[in-house]
């Protein structure tokens, strides 16, 4: 599937907006995308915002795991904070459709944080547990290293809405994403190529 999302943003005090393009495969789980950012908030990095939900239907299903294509008529939204502690925490939501072979939708992101000099995006998991009908909550522990080795951590909660539900999470589950990640355009574009699956627990 193709992905056009647009996302808007205040960062620190400091707003901008990215154009968000690419594809996903559902049948491998892989996925490259690229964000091509106005500005970069002060004390901010792009590498930061490195699980975008707008590749949750594209995840590869695996021993009962569901994605959102199986899951959702349509459309899906999401609530989620990335709290990294001493006050500082990022709050984004997102409201996502497909159309046809094109994924769709927007992105709000706003709050603080410091975090300037990322290298690296470790692995990362999330926990999803039903919570009714089109419903699910979810945790996991984002983790990044900096350019001196260091591990920056942030605890993201999430709360996932379908307007349609096509099918209940009956069980919970866990997703699980790795990218690799670039940086060109004078630290302005990010490009990323994903693997990702959900498995049933």
């Amino acid at each position: 599937m193709r992905i056009k999302i647009n996302v808007f943003g205040c960062i620190n005090d400091q707003k901008f907006t990215t154009r968000v393009t690419g594809k996903t495969d559902a049948e491998t789980g892989k996925a490259s995308i690229r964000l091509a950012y106005s500005n970069c908030p002060r004390l901010w990095h792009p590498f930061n915002y490195s699980d975008p939900l707008v590749l949750l239907p594209g995840y590869l299903e695996v021993d009962g795991g569901m994605n959102f294509l199986s899951l959702a008529h349509g459309s899906f939204s999401a609530v989620s904070t990335i709290d990294f502690g001493c006050g500082l925490m990022l709050r984004k939501t997102a409201e996502i459709r497909w159309e046809a072979d094109t994924l769709l939708g927007g992105y709000f992101i706003h709050g603080g944080a410091n975090c300037p000099d990322l290298a690296s995006i470790d692995p990362y998991e999330e926990y999803m547990h039903p919570a009714g009908d089109g419903k699910i909550i979810a945790a996991g522990m984002a983790r990044w290293k900096t350019t001196n080795g260091e591990t920056i951590e942030a605890f993201v909660s999430t709360r996932y809405s379908f307007t349609e539900p096509k099918d209940v999470l009956k069980i919970p589950q866990v997703r699980r994403s790795h990218v690799v990640p670039t940086l060109s355009g004078g630290g302005l574009i990010f490009d990323g190529e994903y693997e990702s699956s959900v498995t049933s627990l």
